[in-house]
């Protein structure tokens, strides 16, 4: 246990700098998102308000809620992100790419949260945090430990190509690699299963606020 502990606290110590930048893009998107609401015109926030309020009708009734779909769905979501965020990282380029991808989870997460309190004040924000909170104390962080693996494996292949670095066991770094991802995944299907069987239940506590 103790060599688990200083594994991961001397990983922390070498990559606080990554990490950071990292949190810096989710919370830049976390930001942007909230304020690209202001910029929506009349005709979306309808249409935003349409679905928005189909939804909340769905929810206040009585009718049991399709948690199979709204699992299917999450993991569909969430293993794509996980699958981009791989993917970019067994490119010497797609370092760019996943700083992309936290900005723009970070985005949803913040147009989501701005849009509600924007239409709905304290009670959209009180909803919105039922909606999103609790499956993302899971999604975040291992979003952003993933992202953190996959922008030092990026990097490493850039320097490999074009800063003169000599070659290292590839094959064995893409296994420890790709068993990283495996690990997060566990934390992200998790994070699935409290989006469909926790959240839903904060969000019929708290319909009544809007």
């Amino acid at each position: 246990m103790r060599r688990h502990k200083n594994g991961l606290f001397h990983h922390l110590q070498e990559n606080i700098k990554v990490y950071l930048l990292v949190f810096i893009l989710f919370t830049a998107g976390i930001i942007a998102g909230s304020l690209s609401v202001y910029w929506l015109q009349a005709e979306q926030v309808e249409e935003l308000n349409r679905v928005f309020f189909g939804f909340i009708d769905y929810l206040s009734g009585q009718k049991p809620l399709n948690q199979i779909l709204i699992l299917k769905q999450s993991l569909l979501q969430n293993g794509l992100f996980l699958f981009i965020l791989w993917l970019c990282g067994i490119l010497f380029f797609g370092f760019i790419f996943v700083l992309g991808a936290m900005f723009y989870r970070g985005f949803t997460i913040g147009f989501t949260v701005g849009f509600l309190a924007r239409q709905k004040g304290f009670g959209g924000v009180m909803f919105a945090a039922a909606a999103v909170l609790p499956q993302n104390l899971l999604f975040v962080p291992a979003a952003a430990a993933a992202a953190v693996f996959a922008l030092s494996f990026s990097w490493l292949l850039f320097c490999r190509r074009f800063g003169g670095r000599q070659n290292f066991a590839y094959g064995e770094s893409l296994l420890q690699y790709s068993f990283v991802f495996l690990v997060t995944g566990v934390f992200f299907l998790a994070g699935s299963l409290v989006e469909t069987m926790v959240s839903p239940v904060f969000m019929r506590l708290l319909v009544s606020l809007l």
